[in-house]
């Protein structure tokens, strides 16, 4: 929402800080190079502390957070107007002081306050606020209202109204910011100004679209009348309406005629009408709001699935089915103040060409800049937007629910002409704490004190304030009394039984698909480069130094990665980039496994029995090594470029199934140990594809079977012209047998014009075991500026591919056959740039 009008929205700058209660503190001033300001920073770009995020200088900063803090900065008034401050987030338990005397409290960093300062007639104007440490006013507060359990963090957290990650998590640091971490304006205005414009729109299932609009209106004049124009996605202005204004309007139904639908990437095209509120009084206009908005029809559809217990969850948009290819996104920075538009732009466009068309926000960080949504709505991005809970047992005495109702208010009436966000949910993870709590899955409201916000309050302000999106209590939930969170055929899930839980073998993740997976992943390690910017002491750059370990927050990760390491891969070096290398492949071949096999879960019309997949996480906020994909410095990891291929409209997926074949006279497979059965074993195929357009594909299938410790090429299994039906998966492969489990499968999919469209193959598990062949020749040449071309005489297992300098890589962790050339984009790339590249692979 822009505004341009005689109403002046000026950003106060030129701030000052010191340490509360210290005469001896000197005022220093603040950074400008940031959008707002958080204590950290300014401590940092004043010299006066080292940076949080290299080597372990996070645990000697921790007296920062239990320090209060100062700003202040001065603002100028005219007599002959209206004078407001809006400070739109202050984090988090502030006090207000104009010219030494209080005027205001706050304790919510989520909310926007504003202050009536007209009166203020001096010609400099003193703001002063003083910043309560944060750590120390949420214990008061739990020592007043209790002690309320929590995963990660510690439990005086949910008392505060601030960023949840704050107080530290299983990927992020413990740094206790505060400061006015948004922008404070100084809002001047003759006699009125526009406070809020709602483009309301309802699009029925004919796909009709009826508009009507809500202006509130902040108004010392009566005779100011109220237009609002309509401009079509050329720029056509299309309608003029006018009425009188007054402090709370609402505009009678409108029919937009022909509506310009805006759809999901893939699906459509993203149109977005132009819509203006201009305020009048006589001839001139005193204040504008210019807000851009798609129209589309979005809702949730939970229906049986024909021969399943429970019900479906994907989304719908414009009457299509939606599978979400998607990533959870937690907050980017530690410092929130740091990030600028630019890094929201390059990490969207990440999620775009990475082919995902789904974020959640996950809800312990923040509700998000504006920039994420107004790219996600540029490139048709869909939004599942938590509400800011997270891993804990939240109170509900009245002062904390009263305050996050006005926390809701505020955030729904700012996010709600945004078209991308198309769900919102109560929590994240909240439900499994009581769970996990009380052993049961039915609460009372003295059990699960926030229940009635979950249940009763939230859902109500979704559905008088916003239209055209969904809500549900918590994510992961089943709905109905008494189901548990992690049932499988109905709501969604948080599928952690990979990597936390019970560790099961990622190869079965086919078998632990749920409805709708919200959350899954497995960790890797970083770039090298990503390592070497935050670890100065070179002995320290080792994968199980002291510095390393400290920048991996999870709990066990040693046990949980070695295990997955060495369960699937021959490792002969534990020097670091080889290490980086070996658990960004594991990671890598993980997911490509969840995507593939839950995408064939996609099925068709009645039969969706899994209508999404949201890796965790997408992103960092500081140099860690977590679950990302991409790291803190927007460096994908390999995992990245597999869901990428795995994403694609059109897609190959393979599955192979070991079946015991039991001889007569032997015991029971269930009474045999696994390691003393020698029986022999049979092994089959199935090939499927998945047609994520909106039209049938035409095309050959081919099928090869190569050996993949020879080389050879056994066999051409399979090839034959396929139709793949629009917006479903089609079964090619049914349990077609192979010889061997020596055997490498590769499915590649071309068009009547002999394009290669897709491929995918699968490998024989696990890797370790296999003799990789040693006269594998691995060729690398660089064809023309802008692309490399990969070719092999022998079967490759995961290349990686890295260049020295300013490049990027549009595909990476690549598995190659013989007579099967492989080409990749790469931006600045140059003939002559061969000797820069390195690559490494499986041998």
């Amino acid at each position: 929402m822009t505004m341009t009008s005689q109403t002046t929205y000026n950003t106060l700058s030129n701030w000052s800080y010191k340490r509360a209660n210290k005469d001896s503190t000197k005022w220093q001033p603040c950074s400008k190079k940031t959008n707002g300001n958080q204590i950290h920073t300014d401590l940092l770009n004043n010299g006066e502390i080292p940076d949080p995020f290299i080597d372990r200088n996070e645990k000697d900063l921790q007296w920062i957070g239990e320090e209060d803090w100062e700003y202040k900065t001065t603002f100028k008034v005219d007599s002959n107007k209206k004078h407001e401050l809006v400070f739109e987030g202050l984090d988090t338990f502030a006090t207000i002081y104009v010219n030494d005397k209080q005027v205001l409290t706050t304790d919510n960093m989520f909310r926007t306050y504003t202050l009536d300062v007209t009166n203020c007639s001096q010609e400099s104007n003193e703001l002063r606020i003083v910043f309560k440490s944060a750590l120390k006013v949420s214990r008061a507060l739990e020592e007043k209202h209790g002690k309320f359990t929590c995963f990660n963090g510690e439990t005086s957290r949910v008392h505060a109204r601030k960023a949840q990650y704050h107080y530290g998590w299983d990927w992020g640091p413990l740094l206790l910011t505060c400061g006015p971490w948004k922008p404070i304006k100084l809002v001047t205005y003759s006699t009125a100004k526009i406070n809020d414009f709602y483009v309301k729109q309802s699009v029925d299932e004919n796909l009709q679209a009826e508009l009507s609009f809500e202006v509130e209106v902040e108004s010392i004049s009566d005779d100011c009348q109220l237009s609002i124009e309509i401009f079509s996605s050329a720029g056509k202005l299309i309608r003029t309406i006018k009425e009188s204004a007054n402090k709370s309007y609402t505009f009678d139904p409108i029919k937009l005629e022909d509506p310009e639908l805006w759809y999901p990437k893939g699906y459509g095209k993203q149109p977005l009408y132009k819509f203006v509120a201009k305020l009048h009084q006589t001839d001139q206009i005193i204040d504008s709001v210019v807000s851009e908005v798609g129209v589309r029809r979005a809702r949730l559809v939970q229906e049986p699935v024909k021969g399943q217990d429970g019900s479906s969850f994907y989304f719908e948009v414009n009457n299509i089915p939606i599978f979400c290819n998607g990533s959870n996104w937690i907050p980017s920075h530690s410092f929130s103040c740091s990030l600028i538009d630019d890094d929201y732009v390059d990490l969207i466009r990440l999620v775009d060409e990475g082919n995902q068309n789904m974020i959640r926000v996950w809800g312990g960080g923040f509700y998000e800049n504006d920039i994420l949504y107004k790219q996600c709505d540029k490139l048709g991005i869909l939004i599942w937007q938590d509400f800011m809970f997270g891993c804990a047992i939240y109170p509900g005495y009245k002062e904390f629910i009263d305050n996050v109702t006005h926390e809701v208010i505020d955030q729904l009436k700012r996010l709600r002409n945004y078209c991308s966000i198309v769900f919102y949910v109560g929590n994240n993870e909240d439900y499994q704490v009581a769970e996990d709590l009380y052993k049961k899955n039915t609460f009372t409201d003295e059990e699960f004190p926030a229940k009635k916000l979950y249940e009763r309050i939230l859902p109500d302000m979704v559905s008088k304030l916003t239209s055209g999106v969904g809500y549900q209590f918590g994510s992961p939930i089943s709905p109905g009394q008494g189901v548990p969170t992690t049932d499988v055929t109905v709501g969604d899930i948080h599928q952690w039984n990979v990597w936390h839980g019970t560790q099961e073998k990622y190869q079965d993740w086919g078998k632990l698909v749920g409805r709708f997976v919200s959350e899954f992943g497995m960790l890797a390690f970083p770039d090298i480069k990503t390592l070497k910017d935050c670890i100065t002491d070179e002995k320290q750059l080792y994968p199980q130094s002291e510095t390393m370990d400290h920048h991996n927050k999870s709990i066990g990760f040693e046990r949980r990665l070695a295990l997955y390491v060495m369960e699937n891969f021959s490792v002969s070096s534990m020097a670091l980039a080889d290490w980086i290398y070996i658990t960004q492949l594991m990671q890598s071949d993980c997911l490509a496994y969840a995507y593939r096999n839950w995408k064939r879960e996609w099925g068709s019309k009645n039969e969706r029995k899994c209508g999404g997949a949201l890796v965790w996480q997408i992103n960092d906020c500081w140099p860690v090594t977590s679950w990302a994909i991409i790291d803190f410095y927007h460096r994908p990891k390999l995992a990245y470029y597999a869901i990428k291929r795995e994403c694609q409209p059109l897609m190959l997926g393979i599955y192979r199934t070991e079946t015991r074949l039991r001889q007569p006279g032997e015991p029971d497979l269930e009474k045999q140990a696994p390691l003393h059965d020698y029986s022999p074993r049979e092994y089959t195929i199935d090939v499927w594809g998945v047609n994520s357009t909106l039209q049938d594909f035409s095309g050959t299938l081919e099928v090869e079977l190569y050996h993949c410790e020879t080389g050879e090429l056994v066999s051409n299994l399979e090839k034959s012209k396929i139709t793949l039906a629009p917006n479903q998966t089609t079964e090619l492969v049914t349990k077609s047998k192979i010889d061997s489990n020596k055997l490498v499968v590769h499915a590649k999919l071309v068009d009547s014009a002999s394009k290669l469209v897709s491929n995918t193959s699968d490998w024989p598990q696990p890797l370790k075991y296999i003799i990789w062949p040693k006269d594998t020749k691995l060729d690398v040449s660089i064809p023309e500026n802008g692309t490399i071309k990969l070719s092999t005489n022998k079967p490759v297992k995961g290349i990686a591919l890295n260049i020295e300098g300013d490049y990027y890589l549009h595909d990476n962790s690549i598995d190659l056959l013989p007579n099967n050339d492989h080409y990749i984009k790469v931006d600045n790339l140059q003939s002559d740039d061969v000797a820069k590249i390195s690559v490494n692979y499986l041998k």
